[in-house]
């Protein structure tokens, strides 16, 4: 029996919202503007996914979902799961991961053993748990010689709008939502159409895909109305390179060195088709625990200067790196807005706003302003606004050096007056 963790938050408790059929209904919610628990939604996904369903069996048609990792055995592809929505449920509910991690292990043997009679836990650990096969420190140097090239690597995003299915396929569906539910056939057509689209933008077909590539559901980069809970949507990614899969790690730096170049291609990937990673993700995804993996991106930060595109970088979820306050630091250390932008996987126009926020901080500070008014005026939290005086007084420890910096931005203090 598997025990529950006591106490506590449970850290993993918005997994279960990572399942094909919920992502049809949210993007069908917002698409459609249907109510948050809609029926029509949910039956629009369901009868959707029967009708594709019967047909890729038909077709032979053999798809990759989120939460599958595509290998190779023995000549033939087939995928493994990394995460079924059996276990992210399971770890909802508050069962350990270490638990849940050797069950899923077991699963993943199990799909291995079919292929290959002699398939051992060895190779398997050189897709999904490369730290057992490390058994001596040392190695101190892991950090590469250069960041990764973001631009080098070959991502091909799948829009959902360019999916196209037969329309005879979704006929059936739209009969029944006509008969059933008294939608306008237009309307039918249209939601059938949707659902159908995201499920195949979820899961793609194997044959697009490369050994070492897994599909997982990420938080959507758009911008939505105010109010509206921000969409997951699906990225492929490239968990490991043919190299690293067969890759010799002789000690602890080694391993390291591995799980930064897979950290730094597979934010950037997510980023590239308009996703971010949570810290979660990538401790899951690369079986890290959290204190490994924020000395890593810590590491790689202050070595190169670059922050990786995470959720907690980007859409400011959850506890990670200050990209704000670094925002300002990078633009006073002299590096231009177009610069900054690149390497923090931001665009320019944010840049513009947080350094905006600094000169907004810096008037207000020079006119005397004490900084719990400064939150009300600027709407930022007291913690940032601190932060951007701490910047202030290591930067500007004059009145003369504060005015020179804001008049070199364009702000006429003298007017103000």
């Amino acid at each position: 029996m598997m025990k529950k963790v006591k106490g506590g938050p449970n850290r993993f408790a918005a997994l279960p919202a990572r399942d094909v059929r919920l992502v049809q209904v949210s993007h069908l919610q917002q698409r459609f503007e249907l109510a948050p628990r809609s029926q029509l939604a949910e039956a629009v996904a369901d009868r959707v996914n029967e009708v594709l369903a019967e047909h890729e069996a038909d077709t032979g048609t053999r798809r990759l979902k989120p939460g599958e990792l595509l290998v190779e055995i023995e000549g033939e592809l087939t995928p493994i799961p990394l995460l079924t929505p059996k276990w992210s449920r399971r770890l909802a509910g508050g069962f350990k991961a270490t638990a849940v991690r050797r069950h899923l292990e077991y699963e993943q043997l199990q799909v291995c053993l079919e292929y290959a009679n002699d398939f051992d836990l060895e190779r398997l650990w050189r897709w999904t748990d490369q730290k057992e096969l490390v058994s001596r420190r040392g190695g101190k140097e892991f950090l590469p010689a250069e960041p990764l090239d973001a631009e080098a690597l070959e991502v091909n995003p799948r829009p959902l709008d360019d999916i196209t299915l037969p329309d005879a396929l979704l006929e059936p569906v739209t009969g029944y939502l006509t008969r059933e539910y008294g939608c306008k056939p237009a309307l039918a057509r249209a939601m059938a159409k949707r659902a159908a689209q995201t499920r195949q933008w979820c899961c793609p077909r194997i044959k697009e895909l490369k050994p070492g590539q897994a599909v997982w559901l990420v938080y959507s980069t758009h911008r939505f109305k105010r109010g509206q809970r921000r969409l997951l949507v699906p990225v492929v990614l490239t968990l490991l390179t043919p190299e690293e899969q067969a890759l010799d790690l002789n000690n602890r730096g080694d391993l390291k060195h591995l799980k930064i170049r897979q950290i730094e291609r597979v934010t950037a990937e997510a980023w590239q088709q308009d996703g971010v990673l949570t810290m979660l993700d990538l401790e899951w995804l690369l079986n890290l625990n959290g204190v490994t993996l924020r000395q890593l991106l810590n590491n790689y930060q202050e070595h190169f200067g670059v922050i990786l595109p995470t959720a907690g970088t980007v859409l400011d979820m959850g506890r990670t790196l200050t990209h704000k306050t670094i925002v300002v630091e990078m633009s006073l250390g002299g590096l231009s807005t177009q610069q900054i932008a690149r390497r923090i996987y931001h665009t320019p126009e944010a840049v513009d706003n947080y350094l905006r926020l600094f000169d907004r901080v810096l008037v207000l500070r020079y006119f005397g302003m004490p900084p719990h008014l400064m939150r009300q005026v600027t709407g930022h939290s007291l913690a940032l606004v601190k932060e951007h005086l701490a910047l202030a007084e290591k930067h500007f420890p004059t009145e003369k050096e504060l005015v020179q910096y804001l008049t070199n931005r364009g702000v006429e203090l003298e007017k103000a007056q």
